[in-house]
């Protein structure tokens, strides 16, 4: 026989006949003691979370914005009083003194404030702050609270434990960063801040906003960080003009880097509403509410409005407060 047929028989012919009873060799088993990971940091991660966390993260990482004068700070010092009774931390990194005289107006002796002027002095050139050293000081003052709130999770920690960390006038650290970014970043031999803000110098040096952004999320690093930590975190800033015209914001932009409306998990806009008569005329009555305009991590609150302070011509002035961020809600 030739050809296929010859092919096929011989084929078969080499197969080997098994006998039904014969016994069946066990195969090796692969287990989880077998596998030898390239990444064992990454798998002792891992199998880290199979169980509870000591250090359970926060999923507060805040934005609280509006103009001036509409209660943003006070929402949150007073949120973190109403929540910690045992002598919790709040630490405020504060550019425009906001914590600071919140906490003198109604904190005075309260050890549970702790404010943080980041503005560094000069006294040798004409501009008042020494931007570099100033940049330098935010970046420490972020590193100790990562630092503290590390070792407030070790054994036989007997410290008070950190809970709040708040930014005032995110919208002046920005404005920093883009300093530092034209007097120092670029070389463009501008000697202060003065100097880097002639005309001349903006309209031939082409601005590298990278640089800018760069510098700002090393806060949100930190911040981040915080979170992972167990600390709830809210950047307060103020609103400019927004001549792009974005939909839902009202004729107003976030005075901050672009990145942080994306980064922040939550964002409450603190907004005043003039209550009028029928006739249109001003009733004396201004009621403050907290618009909840972005909200990530509790869906029903998207979209909703609380009242949290209101005043009235020659009355005393009404402080709610914002029960959500009191209960720990957001």
């Amino acid at each position: 026989m030739s050809g296929w047929g010859a092919l096929a028989e011989s084929s078969e012919a080499e197969k080997e006949v098994v006998p039904e009873d014969a016994p069946v060799a066990p195969q090796a088993q692969a287990t989880s003691e077998a596998f030898v990971s390239s990444f064992p940091d990454i798998i002792k991660e891992m199998k880290s979370q199979e169980s509870a966390s000591k250090i359970v993260p926060s999923h507060i990482f805040c934005g609280v914005v509006g103009h001036e004068g509409t209660g943003k700070t006070g929402i949150v010092m007073d949120a973190h009083a109403q929540r910690f009774k045992n002598g919790e931390m709040l630490w405020a990194l504060d550019f425009d003194n906001g914590a600071m005289a919140c906490k003198q107006a109604h904190y005075r002796d309260d050890p549970r404030f702790r404010t943080f002027g980041p503005w560094v002095m000069q006294y040798e050139d004409r501009t008042a702050y020494d931007y570099i050293e100033t940049y330098q000081r935010v970046m420490n003052i972020g590193k100790a609270a990562v630092e503290y709130a590390s070792k407030q999770h070790e054994e036989g920690f007997e410290g008070p434990m950190l809970k709040t960390f708040l930014v005032t006038a995110v919208d002046q650290y920005d404005g920093m960063c883009m300093d530092i970014m034209k007097i120092y970043d670029l070389d463009t031999d501008a000697k202060d801040a003065v100097d880097a803000s002639h005309a001349k110098i903006n309209q031939e040096i082409g601005w590298n906003w990278g640089i800018r952004a760069t510098r700002f999320r090393q806060l949100t690093a930190i911040c981040r960080q915080l979170n992972s930590l167990g600390v709830d975190v809210f950047w307060e800033t103020h609103l400019k003009e927004d001549r792009e015209g974005k939909v839902g914001f009202d004729g107003w932009k976030f005075a901050w880097e672009k990145s942080a409306t994306n980064d922040l998990f939550q964002i409450l806009w603190c907004k005043a509403q003039v209550m009028r008569n029928t006739d249109g005329s001003a009733t004396g009555e201004v009621r403050h509410f907290v618009d909840f305009f972005k909200q990530k991590t509790n869906s029903n609150l998207k979209g909703q409005e609380r009242v949290y302070f209101v005043t009235k011509k020659g009355e005393e002035a009404a402080w709610y407060g914002l029960a959500e961020m009191r209960d720990n809600m957001l």
